[in-house]
């Protein structure tokens, strides 16, 4: 696998991880979110629940029992016979009713104008209540807060109370009033709701749960789906890889092969040559070159036609090879009709036995269609001394005016010049 597949698929597991921190951060505020909006529909509910009890208590049981002459209306009631509690008193008494401190569930009313009989209790008991007071407007009926109830987070809220028409006049004309001016639509205090914030909720912790769980699955689906992807990928760029080295391969060797005979042509042979003598600089060990054309083969193609040339080309190269000794052995057509061996590891009693039978082996081709053809070769040849200063050059010289000399002594034949006398 690549590195760069590895760094792709190593980022995308550290992404999807970071992403899996923060998503449980996000959804634990979430859910503290949700603990939040669900306390603040539940102290509104209590605030509407409370302020329509106190209205429907004083609209329908106040009024009414008001005509009665034995029966009384008043804040202290408690040690009156027949005396029943004010609409005020009747909701400071319901909130009590529905607290629950030790869970931290308070539901208080306070106003700056308690009577006088409730001022320790009836006023602003801290910095929330004043603020809420100061706050609160007939254009803004709601401000909350958290804050910590002992260890417990909890949401305050507050709601103003207008002073209703069945109001009005009992509260100027009370003798604890401290106010006597009161009118219909004024705030005379507000109702104060103290709600834990619990995240510990069933319902709504498994709703969390589901949720995270979701959104894990998905991203967990997310990164098998990246990582077929990368696979996939990584498998066709492999494909391709191998495909183009492949290709690059056959490319390369068309280039160093000779598209007729299917042996090396010349740019291969001289590459050959400068590996083989810059190995030759570490490891002396005696090499030889024969440089062999084919007699007369003008005469080839004048008469008979390239097609017939070509042919002939091929049968002589093929039968060369069948005297090679072994892949060592390098052959490759550097000319028209010109051709070099490069013989490794070879005395000269063996190079001599090569270039008799090169050229007993190509005098005795038969081409089949026209069996007229006689073909021959001159050979020219020299051997490698051992020392470090051969050079594929001056061997190419010898060999050369070798190939001349057999030229010029009549053809089909091998000529041999030391290496040292060139």
């Amino acid at each position: 696998m690549k590195s760069s597949h590895i760094k792709a698929i190593t980022t995308f597991t550290l992404l999807f991880m970071l992403m899996a921190v923060i998503s449980l951060f996000a959804i634990k505020k979430l859910q503290y979110s949700a603990s939040t909006a669900l306390a603040t529909r539940t102290a509104t509910v209590l605030a509407s629940t409370i302020t329509q009890a106190r209205v429907s208590y004083s609209k329908n049981a106040v009024a009414a029992l008001r005509a009665h002459p034995d029966i009384s209306v008043q804040s202290q009631y408690h040690d009156t016979p027949y005396a029943i509690p004010n609409p005020a008193t009747f909701a400071i008494e319901l909130g009590e009713a529905i607290s629950a401190p030790e869970k931290g569930l308070i539901l208080h009313t306070f106003s700056n104008y308690p009577f006088k009989s409730r001022q320790s209790s009836g006023g602003p008991k801290d910095s929330f209540q004043k603020t809420a007071l100061q706050k609160l407007s007939k254009n803004n009926h709601v401000f909350e807060r958290v804050e910590m109830f002992g260890e417990t987070n909890v949401l305050r809220h507050a709601e103003p109370i207008f002073m209703e028409q069945s109001c009005v006049d009992c509260h100027n004309k009370h003798p604890e009033s401290p106010k006597k001016d009161w009118q219909v639509g004024d705030m005379r205090g507000a109702i104060d709701i103290t709600i834990p914030l619990s995240t510990d909720d069933e319902e709504l912790t498994k709703t969390v749960q589901y949720a995270y769980v979701i959104f894990i699955a998905f991203s967990v689906i997310g990164l098998l789906c990246m990582f077929v992807t990368l696979k996939r990928t990584l498998n066709l760029s492999s494909e391709l890889e191998r495909k183009v080295k492949k290709r690059t391969a056959v490319l390369s060797q068309l280039a160093r092969t000779d598209s007729l005979t299917s042996i090396a042509n010349r740019r291969h042979f001289e590459e050959f040559a400068q590996a083989l003598f810059n190995s030759q600089s570490q490891v002396n060990r005696p090499v030889a070159l024969l440089i062999y054309d084919l007699d007369y083969f003008k005469n080839v193609n004048d008469t008979y036609g390239h097609d017939m040339g070509d042919e002939c080309l091929k049968a002589v190269v093929n039968t060369v090879n069948l005297a090679l000794r072994s892949n060592q052995d390098f052959h490759a057509r550097i000319g028209g009709e010109e051709f070099a061996i490069i013989l490794q590891d070879i005395s000269n009693e063996e190079l001599q036995k090569f270039t008799e039978q090169i050229l007993t082996d190509v005098s005795n081709i038969k081409i089949s269609e026209n069996a007229d053809i006689k073909l021959t070769c001159s050979i020219g040849s020299t051997l490698t001394p051992y020392d470090n200063d051969t050079t594929m050059k001056k061997m190419m010289s010898a060999a050369d005016q070798a190939l001349y000399q057999a030229k010029s002594n009549g053809r089909n034949q091998a000529v041999h010049l030391n290496y040292e006398d060139v």
